[in-house]
C-alpha cells in the first residue's frame, strides 16, 4: 500500500492521486465537527444560545438547530452593528477547558488527519444575527457598512482559528458559509467578489499562515464564484452535486480539490415516490463517483449508513473504491 489511512485522505488535500476513492468517514480521519466547546450554535438535537447570544431552536426530527424565528434579531439595521453586536472575546474564552470538553487530548494524531469546523462563516453569522431577509436588503442597500461589519468579522474569524490552531491544532479546517439556494446564488456573483471574497481570502491567508488546510464548505447552486473560490487558494470546496463538478474541476485547473454530497434531495424523494429503487440510487451514485473521481481532487460527502439510502450510497462506494484500487494496481 502506497498510503497510510491518513496519507490517502491528505492526498485528497493536497491534489494528487489517493488509492481508491477516500472520504471523511474512513479509517484515516478523526472528523471532530461540530464542537461542543466553544458555542457557535447549539449541539444537535437541542436549541440554546450562542456565543453571540442569538436564540436558537430544534425542531424535533431535523439534522440541527436554526436560529429561532419567533426571537427579533440581534440587530435588525447594519447601520446599528457596534451598537448592538458584542464579538465574543477570543483572549476571555476558557479554550483550556474547550479542548477538554471536546477530548482533543485523545485524538490520534499519528494514524488519523485531524479535521474540525468553523462554523457560522462571514455571511452565516451576518444573518443569523440580523434575520435573512434583513442580511439580503442590506447588501443591496448599505454595502459600505455591511462591509465594516465584514471586516470586524474578519478579525473575530482570524482570532478564532488562531486559537483553535493552538488548542487543537487540527490537519483540516472545514470553513462554513452558504451562498446559494438549489437554484442560484443568494446574491449576484457581483455582490459576493465586492462583499465576501477579498475578505474571505484573508481568513483563508490566516489559515495557511497557521498551517492548516482549508476546506469551505457552501452549499447551493455557486458556480458562477467557483473559479473564484479556487483563485483566493481554497484548498477543497466542500458542495453539492447540483454544480457541475466535472466543468469545474476543468475550470479550476486541479488547484482545488472538491468534496461533493450527493444529491440526497433526489434519492429521498425517487424512494418517496417510487420513481426510485435502492438499486437505481446505486448505480446512480456510482457513474458519479466514476465521473467526480477522474484525475483525483475528489472525495464523496457521504454520511453514516443509518438510512436505507445512505446504506445504498455506502454500500455503492465500497463497491467503487475496491473496483479503483483493483484498476489503479493493474
Amino acid at each position: 500500500m502506497r498510503y497510510t489511512p491518513k496519507e490517502n485522505i491528505l492526498a485528497v488535500y493536497k491534489h494528487e492521486i489517493p488509492e481508491g476513492l477516500p472520504h471523511l468517514l474512513m479509517e484515516g480521519t478523526h472528523f471532530l465537527a461540530p464542537q461542543n466547546g466553544y458555542i457557535e450554535r447549539p449541539a444537535g438535537g437541542k436549541g440554546g444560545t450562542d456565543w453571540f447570544g442569538v436564540k436558537w431552536a430544534y425542531i424535533e426530527g431535523e439534522p440541527g438547530p436554526v436560529p429561532d424565528s419567533k426571537v427579533a434579531p440581534i440587530c435588525e439595521d447594519i447601520t446599528e452593528w457596534e451598537e448592538c453586536v458584542v464579538f465574543p472575546d477570543m483572549e476571555a474564552w476558557d479554550w483550556e477547558k474547550a479542548a477538554e470538553i471536546d477530548h482533543v487530548a485523545d485524538l490520534d494524531r499519528e494514524h488519523k488527519m485531524i479535521y474540525t469546523s468553523s462554523l457560522n462563516g462571514l455571511f452565516e453569522r451576518m444573518h443569523t444575527l440580523m434575520g435573512f431577509e434583513n442580511a439580503l436588503c442590506a447588501l443591496l442597500t448599505d454595502l459600505d457598512e455591511v462591509e465594516k461589519f465584514l471586516d470586524a468579522m474578519v478579525d473575530f474569524k482570524c482570532a478564532q482559528l488562531t486559537k483553535i490552531k493552538e488548542y487543537y491544532n487540527p490537519d483540516v479546517m472545514n470553513f462554513h458559509d452558504d451562498y446559494g439556494t438549489q437554484i442560484a446564488l443568494f446574491f449576484s456573483p457581483d455582490i459576493w467578489r465586492a462583499a465576501f471574497k477579498p475578505r474571505l481570502e484573508k481568513i483563508v491567508d490566516h489559515c495557511h499562515s497557521l498551517g492548516m488546510i482549508f476546506e469551505l464548505h457552501s452549499c447551493g447552486l455557486i458556480e458562477p464564484i467557483i473559479p473564484d473560490i479556487a483563485e483566493i487558494g481554497v484548498d477543497c470546496l466542500q458542495c453539492m452535486d447540483i454544480n457541475d463538478i466535472v466543468t469545474m474541476k476543468e475550470i479550476t485547473g486541479g488547484k482545488m480539490a472538491f468534496g461533493v454530497s450527493p444529491n440526497f434531495q433526489k434519492y429521498q424523494a425517487g424512494l418517496n415516490t417510487g420513481l426510485m429503487t435502492l438499486e437505481d440510487i446505486k448505480k446512480d451514485v456510482t457513474e458519479e463517483f466514476r465521473s467526480f473521481s477522474e484525475g483525483g481532487n475528489y472525495y464523496p460527502f457521504i454520511n453514516p449508513p443509518i438510512s436505507e439510502m445512505d446504506a445504498a450510497i455506502w454500500e455503492a462506494h465500497i463497491a467503487f473504491d475496491q473496483e479503483l484500487k483493483s484498476k489503479q494496481e493493474d
